[in-house]
Formats: structure tokens, sequence, C-alpha cells
């Protein structure tokens, strides 16, 4: 395919430049930097990878900072410098991948979105929400504010999910807003578009997600038609206090994470969601999560697949779909 071949160009021009990088940054570098018809899709970059390394031109290497992981190479490049440049980023790159910093970054883009909903409530009184941070109080040792989530009942209907927050005072009623503050697209297969759905339809309630970004099929091809509102923040955010850690894993020579943002403050464009776009669209999208919502949690369940749920929702993909799956 085109979009693979120029995938594969950009990955070995990067590693001639760069020498040595993870998926993820070529991902960040390919998917999200440079002219818009030299981007190509991560699902995408990942066969590119596949096949390079097939082709015997792109070496795979490992290094103890990070157990487990790959990072390429091009061939012929000497093992000196790669292991110069692993010796730093290979830790820096496990530091931000583990289950503890993710709980960090969650918390991040969890607190922007609790400061929109506490703007719109203190606008819009009949905004009520559930779902809070004590920022008054020091984080603790982990280095997290003391959160209290929302319950997991709404009057008599009773869900095992924990939802981020749930939004009131719309007139379809209440909204179940779930934040993903990830590096990875979220693609229509994606377990947290699955989760939201089952919390969604246990409550029977509408569906929010919030997350860094959205493959285009996501957005097209399921969350539009499905009647699951969705806003991408375009950043991942960190704590304010990681801004030495951001800055690091920011630089272009090292993991080139140029999105992340050291930030627990709404960026304009959140803040226009909460405060504009979605008032606007919730009724229209609570018509068609209502019309769906059986058809949705049977694809949650695993009970049909994307192909017969796109058909039964009327998606611009039915009958004509293809699965993307990011490759590992």
């Amino acid at each position: 395919m085109a979009r693979v071949t120029i995938a594969k160009n950009r990955i070995q021009s990067i590693l001639d430049r760069d020498l040595v990088a993870h998926q993820k940054t070529l991902e960040q570098k390919i998917a999200e930097q440079g002219p818009t018809p030299q981007r190509v899709d991560p699902h995408l970059i990942g066969y590119a990878i596949k096949d390079l390394r097939e082709l015997n031109r792109l070496a795979a290497h490992q290094h103890a900072g990070a157990p487990g992981k790959f990072w390429f190479a091009n061939p012929g490049t000497k093992l000196q410098p790669i292991t110069e440049k692993l010796d730093a980023i290979a830790p820096l790159y496990e530091g931000i991948s583990g289950h503890g910093f993710g709980n960090l970054t969650g918390d991040a883009l969890e607190i922007i979105t609790y400061k929109c909903l506490e703007a719109e409530q203190h606008t819009n009184p009949q905004y009520a929400f559930l779902g809070s941070f004590d920022l008054d109080q020091p984080k603790n040792a982990q280095g997290r504010y003391r959160r209290t989530a929302p319950p997991k009942t709404i009057g008599s209907r009773k869900t095992t999910l924990e939802a981020d927050f749930f939004q009131f005072g719309h007139s379809v009623g209440p909204l179940c807003i779930e934040c993903k503050n990830r590096r990875e697209w979220i693609y229509p297969n994606d377990g947290a578009i699955s989760d939201l759905i089952v919390r969604a339809t246990d409550l029977d309630i509408v569906p929010v997600l919030i997350a860094r970004r959205l493959h285009y099929t996501t957005r097209s091809n399921f969350l539009e038609p499905a009647g699951i509102i969705a806003h991408e923040s375009y950043f991942q955010y960190y704590p304010t206090d990681n801004a030495d850690l951001a800055a690091q894993v920011k630089d272009k020579r090292s993991l080139g994470f140029t999105d992340v943002l050291a930030s627990e403050e709404p960026h304009a464009r959140t803040k226009h969601f909460f405060s504009v776009t979605l008032p606007k669209i919730v009724e229209t999208m609570a018509t068609k999560w209502n019309r769906n919502k059986g058809a949705l949690r049977a694809f949650a369940l695993h009970e049909i697949n994307l192909s017969q749920l796109y058909n039964e929702i009327d998606s611009p993909a039915g009958g004509n779909w293809q699965e993307f799956e990011q490759q590992p």
C-alpha cells in the first residue's frame, strides 16, 4: 500500500537522523508531525515496521532499562552510539510506561475535566456533577490528589464498572464521562469504548469519551453514528509537578513526544467543548444513542462483531468496513 511505503521511507529517514527509536516515537513523528500528505496512521506504521523487519531493513534492539521492549535502528548503525542513546532513553520510557505513572497521567486529564465541569456548574448550576478531586489538600506519597469517584448506582440501575464523572442537568438525562490520557490512538475495537458502552447501558445514561487522539474511523464510522459523544484533547497531560520529566520526554532527540504538556489546567478547546459544543450536540447524540444502545451493548459484550454493529447503527462503513489494529 502507498501509505505503508511512505511510512517505511519515513521510518528509515528518521532513524538515519535519530539512530534508534521506540515504535511510539516513530508513531508520534510520522502520524502527528510533518506535512499532512506524509502523515501515516499508527496501525500502518506497525505494518511498515513488520515489513521492514521481514526484509532485514530494520534491526530490533533491547535494553535492560526497559525489559521486553523493542527499539529500532537501521541495519549497519554502529552499536556503540545505539547503546549510548538507549542508556538515556530506555529508562526514561520505562519510567513513563509503568502503571504507577499511568495513574498520574490519568489523574491529570481527569483533573482538567473536573475543572471544566466545576466551571460549568458555577456558570449554569443545573449542570451538577459527581466525581471530584480534593485539590486544596497536598498530594499523597504516590503524587496523587485524593479522588472521590461517582457511585456505581443511579436510581435502581447498577454497574460494576467505575465511571470518571457523571454530569446532570441535560434534558436527555445524565452523562457518563470517561477520560483516556494515553499515547495510543483509540481505534474502534479498543476496550475503553466497550467498557464505556457497558457502563452507560448498565446505568441507562449517555456516554462521553475524552481522549488524546481518536482514529478517524473511530470518530466517523463508530462514535458519531452510534451516538457516543467524544472530544480529542490532542495533548498527553502530565501533572504540573512533572514539568522536568515532560521536558525530557518532549525533546526531539529523546522520545520526541512533543504533545506532552505538564499542566492540570484545561486548554481553551476543552473548555469550549464542555461549555458550548456538548450542550449543543447532546440531544442529537442522545437520540442516536438511545436508538443504537441495544446493538452497542451486544458489541461490547462480544455478541456481535464490528461489521454487524456498523450495519445496525447505519455507519458510513456499513457493509464496507476494514478492521484496523495496531501492530505490536
